[in-house]
């Protein structure tokens, strides 16, 4: 199987009623005494609905603030964030020298993801939907959910649709190799092949 890439990112939504606050001319952020230009769109009671932001900015969520070290995505890139009605963050895109991706959350979790990365002639794009965790959980103690869906194509492995099982285990594998071969694979929960068509 491909690696799963790790991809995360926010998307530009525009809502009614919104209140403007165009940072980046204004009076850019600051953090560690550099200038950073970003651009916020806030709801009349003051909520974060849009950021557009060219450095990883913080995840808000419930409430919470995660500090901006623990978003993935490259430190530079070009972030568009999207919260709800309350604030949270609920998806967005991210563009970055070598990739590229949109997501969409759940309450406390990710969602789905489609993204793509490149570096040289070698590149991949991927999309993984993930499972729902207990909408009652802070996201402190939502634990990782399983990938349950995954379609990929790489240029190293050709294209590959699996299946996972609700412990993220691949049941069920589709794929077109990179030099043309098709398969199809059935799994079991150890990852040992009971049926084959190639």
């Amino acid at each position: 199987m491909p690696r799963r890439a790790a991809l995360r990112g926010a998307v530009f939504a525009v809502t009614a009623g919104a209140v403007v606050t165009p940072t980046a001319t204004a009076a850019p952020e600051s953090r560690g005494g550099e200038a950073r230009p970003s651009f916020t769109v806030r709801d009349n009671r003051g909520r974060q609905r849009v950021l557009a932001d060219t450095r990883r900015p913080p995840v808000i969520i419930g409430g919470t603030v995660i500090p901006a070290e623990q978003r993935q995505g490259p430190e530079h890139g070009t972030y568009l964030i999207f919260n709800d009605e309350n604030g949270s963050e609920r998806g967005g895109i991210v563009a970055g020298a070598s990739e590229a991706s949109f997501s969409l959350d759940y309450v406390n979790a990710q969602a789905i993801t489609l993204g793509t990365r490149w570096q040289g002639e070698h590149g991949a794009t991927a999309l993984f939907f993930k499972q729902m965790p207990d909408p009652r959980l802070p996201v402190g103690q939502t634990p990782p959910m399983p990938t349950r869906v995954e379609l990929v194509w790489s240029t190293a492995d050709g294209a590959v649709l699996a299946l996972n099982d609700s412990k993220g285990r691949p049941r069920i594998v589709l794929s077109v190799d990179a030099q043309d071969v098709p398969s199809i694979r059935v799994l079991d929960e150890n990852g040992a092949v009971v049926k084959s068509l190639a």
